[in-house]
């Protein structure tokens, strides 16, 4: 059965999804789960979150070649799915129209700039970091991380003058929007929010509001579901590398893929893809001086720590446990979602190469977090633009409780 990866660009006309259905698998035994691993590989599906022994739903889009034998695996399989969408491309569309009607009304720039209640394409997210920059000399400068391989700007403020450093990262996964939402939902908060200034004079905070800049631009083009970098492989038909799986941490090791059409897809080499590598070079510029990195993700709501590569814990696992703990209490309290605490490789699954666990090992931040954001699986990656608020909003209230407890 001939099949097109969801990683093959063939031609940049955007892909449509018409006749695509999402559907939600829910796994109820650890035995659908290896089921439902084994029809991932078999049918070569894109599953939005892994299918895990915590036994919760599974969402991924099914095509018209594949449904009939696909869907059939599952009833044979005795496993419970249900379909979303008949047509994917109407939740496409409707997502994009209800972004541009939003810029429209609300000229999306300067002051009437929307945070809280639309997305934002690259353009209007750069112009709008250089404006908070421009209006506000006294707190924050725009300081770019570098160009990306297409050689586009990679934008980051930093922001406060205090000694020591909290660098977030967000959007390394470009369909993740909702991290990109709240990259520049807190760039915004640290800069005009009057009670924030004595955070300020304390640390100075690098907000790097998207990295893969170029996968994020494709997703608003060509393909919404879009997750890696955009470099070529030589010999395929696929592009990009997983640029969470790119640095030289136990570089393509277990929950990386060598093979260039995987989502997982390590690389080449280690830093093969600029967007890591200039990243790096960010956190080594700030070396010694990092007081906590997090990498934002979505979607799940977990926050994790190291290790990603490995099942064994950290030398200070106790206390990223009890920063942890402090974190997800935090955001219980600002409205009312659980998240679930742990290492990486105990909470979700292995992955080798991570920007937090390189951060860790080679850059010496001993209190760095992945942090996958709302939801559990109803949404996925397409947050409804009406729970941005809240999503930022606990998200920093995360973020916050893990500073207060290192001042």
């Amino acid at each position: 059965m001939a099949t097109l990866s969801m990683s093959m660009s063939i031609h940049e006309e955007p892909m449509d999804f018409s006749n695509h259905k999402l559907i939600r698998i829910h796994p109820r035994s650890t035995e659908h789960v290896k089921q439902l691993n084994r029809l991932e590989k078999e049918f070569q599906m894109d599953y939005w979150r892994p299918a895990l022994n915590d036994l919760r739903p599974v969402l991924t889009i099914v095509d018209p070649y594949k449904e009939q034998y696909f869907l059939r695996a599952l009833n044979n399989s005795k496993i419970f799915h249900e379909i979303v969408s008949n047509n994917f491309q109407r939740i496409v569309d409707k997502e994009r129209a209800e972004m541009e009607m939003a810029s429209r009304q609300l000229n999306a720039k300067g002051e009437n700039y929307d945070y809280e209640n639309s997305y934002h394409n690259y353009e209007e997210i750069l112009d709008q970091m250089k404006y908070l920059a421009n209006n506000h000399p006294e707190k924050a400068k725009y300081q770019p991380v570098g160009k990306t391989y297409e050689g586009r700007e990679i934008p980051a403020l930093v922001i406060g003058s205090g000694e020591k450093v909290i660098i977030l990262e967000n959007g390394i996964h470009s369909r993740e929007w909702i991290t990109i939402a709240f990259g520049q939902w807190v760039a915004n908060k640290l800069i005009t929010d009057v009670s924030l200034e004595p955070l300020l004079e304390n640390y100075r905070f690098i907000v790097v509001p998207v990295l893969n800049v170029d996968g994020f631009i494709y997703t608003h083009t060509t393909n919404r579901l879009w997750r890696k970098t955009r470099s070529p492989s030589p010999g395929t038909n696929c592009f990009g590398a997983d640029p969470n799986r790119n640095w030289d941490s136990h570089f393509c090791e277990q929950g990386a893929s060598n093979n260039p059409c995987s989502e997982t897809y390590c690389g080449s080499s280690a830093f093969s893809e600029i967007e890591s590598k200039n990243m790096a070079n960010l956190i080594n510029q700030y070396k010694g001086s990092i007081a906590a990195y997090f990498a934002v993700h979505s979607y799940s709501q977990l926050w994790m720590y190291p290790f990603g590569y490995s099942y064994s814990l950290p030398p200070n696992a106790q206390q990223l446990k009890t920063l942890s703990q402090a974190a997800v209490s935090a955001i219980k309290k600002s409205h009312g979602l659980s998240f679930t605490e742990g290492s990486i490789a105990n909470t979700i699954y292995l992955a080798s190469g991570s920007s937090i666990d390189w951060a860790y090992d080679s850059a010496d931040v001993k209190v760095a977090f992945a942090v996958e954001l709302r939801d559990k699986g109803l949404y996925g990656f397409q947050l409804p633009a009406n729970q941005i608020k809240p999503a930022v909003e606990e998200t920093w209230a995360g973020v916050k409780a893990v500073i207060d407890q290192l001042s």
